[in-house]
């Protein structure tokens, strides 16, 4: 089966497909799997679960595939890996780079940085078994490990494998979910091939079920240390509704985790952030590289698209910081930036310092007529004694039969909080499941000499999906949104419900590429 390459245009006439968020050229996409850097080639490689099917979950399910020379324009390729039976899937997995050949699956010819080794799941009606595929063209296409399956606990709920090389105690990790028994298991191996359970790991929020867990070493900023966080998805189950992802950092010996407290983190307070998976063999001045799948199972299936489903987040890069959760207390946390790519040019729509003063003083910026563009705020608030205090970011539609559509973002000054609020009236958003509002705490980034506290909104804006960063990534907030017929994201309403003064430093820039 060929997939056809996705012609990406600012003019398509599928307003509801992102420019610069990844997206099926048809077919249902999920869950990011096989994720890694092909050094040699400079080329990202992204793998997902994959019907091409239908436009809804189900078997068969393959390996989707498609490469990236800057993580923002991917290029469709023929899907991956396939199942040998239709009732069967190819459910998630990983994929590692076996430089020294500890799987002896490769000679001298396939150069170390492209050999390229994927440990997935195999479901059958009967069981989940973990197994390999290898490839010897740099991950484009497969060979099936003669000798699979490599891990089989005789379990039907036993899976989505996450493996890298951990270089102290010279072995292969990897790391699943035995998800309704609520444990993440630590395996170890030397050749990819026989694995010894070493530990178990099992904490914070439980939901239905776990799955697609990593293990991921993260740098903390402005220093040389590190710390290790354990990635963990829930299906259903979250407090948000459906699906999500939770954290823990903690510190990993090469056999057992062990979390640095019980707080459980979450990934990001939006509704559609979910799956999350780093990228592997990436260059340590890279950074920590990863995405997520940007929907929710609660609603993922009935999206209003046409011919494909679901979208995945930008890519992020990952740090540790000191993070205050309380003006008492300081937690060590992820920080999560977006990485826009060389093939992403901006085109700047309004650069320039202003003030708010009191109740309806509007700014209104013309954003952009293909629906995608950056907004970043740097805002001081002025103290007041009122009751309802909101700065408002209002994202309003074309206009069309005299009638426009708007989603809204805002401050809460007395709550600290920031919201998003995707309510907009048309038959989809009725769906009782596709809540519309969400929002995340954060304390000030920073105060300015005034005592005045300083907070910063960066946000991306991409035909149907919506991406909040908060105070440089300290918090974020990952929504789709589904404009009616005809309408999509044209121009920005910054106002004020208060007397109050908000100083303001502002930045929109419409995206293109």
């Amino acid at each position: 089966m060929i997939v056809k390459e996705r012609q990406l245009s600012t003019t398509s006439d599928d307003v509801n497909r992102p420019l610069i968020h990844y997206t099926p050229n048809y077919g249902w996409m999920n869950d990011p799997n096989g994720l890694f850097y092909d050094k040699k080639a400079a080329v990202w490689h992204m793998y997902y679960q994959y019907n091409p099917n239908d436009t809804v979950w189900g078997l068969p399910l393959y390996w989707g595939h498609a490469t990236s020379k800057d993580l923002s324009v991917w290029e469709d390729q023929v899907p991956a890996i396939g199942p040998d039976n239709d009732n069967d899937g190819i459910f998630s997995g990983s994929i590692v780079v076996d430089h020294n050949n500890t799987t002896g699956f490769f000679d001298d010819s396939i150069h170390p940085d492209q050999r390229v080794v994927a440990i997935y799941t195999l479901h059958t009606s009967e069981k989940q078994t973990q197994d390999l595929a290898y490839s010897l063209d740099g991950g484009y296409t497969f060979t099936k490990y003669s000798g699979n399956p490599v891990l089989d606990v005789n379990s039907t709920q036993f899976r989505d494998p996450k493996v890298f090389w951990h270089e102290p105690t010279n072995q292969w990790i990897m790391v699943l979910a035995k998800s309704q028994e609520f444990k993440i298991q630590i395996f170890g191996s030397i050749d990819l091939k026989s694995w010894s359970l070493h530990s178990n790991f099992s904490s914070g929020l439980y939901g239905f079920q776990y799955e697609c867990p990593g293990l991921v070493e993260v740098p903390i900023e402005n220093s040389t240390e590190t710390k290790w966080v354990m990635f963990l998805a829930i299906n259903p189950g979250m407090p948000l509704g459906g699906s999500a992802n939770q954290y823990f950092v903690g510190h990993f010996d090469g056999f057992t985790f062990v979390p640095d407290d019980t707080q459980t983190r979450l990934q990001d307070w939006g509704k559609d952030y979910y799956a999350f998976q780093a990228f592997s063999d990436v260059p340590k001045e890279m950074g920590v590289l990863g995405l997520a799948w940007a929907s929710n199972w609660q609603y993922a299936n009935k999206v209003p698209t046409s011919g494909w489903r679901s979208s995945m987040s930008v890519a992020r890069n990952h740090t540790l910081k000191n993070i205050a959760i309380n003006p008492e207390t300081k937690v060590l946390s992820l920080v999560q930036k977006p990485v826009l790519g060389s093939t992403v040019q901006k085109t700047n729509l309004i650069d320039q310092d202003f003030c708010i003063f009191g109740k309806n003083t509007l700014v209104n910026a013309t954003a952009s007529q293909s629906g995608v563009f950056e907004i970043d705020f740097t805002f001081k608030v002025h103290k007041t004694t009122e009751l309802q205090k909101t700065l408002e970011l209002e994202i309003i539609s074309n206009t069309k039969d005299g009638k426009t559509e708007s989603i809204r973002t805002g401050f809460d000054v007395d709550g600290g909080s920031f919201y998003v609020d995707r309510g907009i009236d048309n038959a989809f958003n009725k769906n009782p499941f596709f809540t519309d509002k969400t929002s995340a705490y954060v304390d000030p980034m920073e105060y300015d000499d005034s005592g005045l506290p300083i907070y910063k909104f960066y946000a991306i804006v991409d035909k149907n999906i919506l991406e909040v960063y908060l105070n440089d990534g300290a918090a974020t907030l990952t929504n789709t949104f589904f404009m009616s017929d005809g309408f999509t994201p044209e121009s920005v309403v910054l106002s004020s419900t208060c007397s109050s003064t908000f100083e303001v430093k502002s930045e929109i820039n419409e995206l293109t590429i």
